[in-house]
């Protein structure tokens, strides 16, 4: 495990990967694309407990998402999941009279 990585963000990407690996997709072939913004951008890869998983920072992703995705997907089992996306509220008394 990386030492460096926040343990609290370690978890959250275990919980994005694990269901993709235990549903037979390799570790190898699943990328985290995040936020350029983001703190994990600055790491090409990082290790958790099924291997290393590389990380992609993009521009066009908002700060605050990110998620896994298996490159190139393959039929069968989970090939994307999100790690982390703003909870969007709306709220329903706008526009109730």
């Amino acid at each position: 495990m990386n030492s460096s990585v926040n343990m609290k963000a370690l978890l959250v990407i275990h919980r994005a990967v694990a269901p993709m690996v235990n549903s037979g997709k390799a570790i190898d072939r699943i990328r985290m694309y995040v936020s350029a913004q983001a703190e994990v951008a600055n790491y090409e890869s990082i290790e958790t407990q099924f291997g290393t998983l590389k990380i992609v920072a993009s521009d066009y992703i908002p700060k605050g998402y990110c998620y896994v995705i298996e490159k190139p997907i393959t039929k069968g089992g989970i090939g994307f999941n999100w790690v982390s996306k703003p909870k969007v509220t709306t709220s329903l008394k706008e526009g109730v009279n």
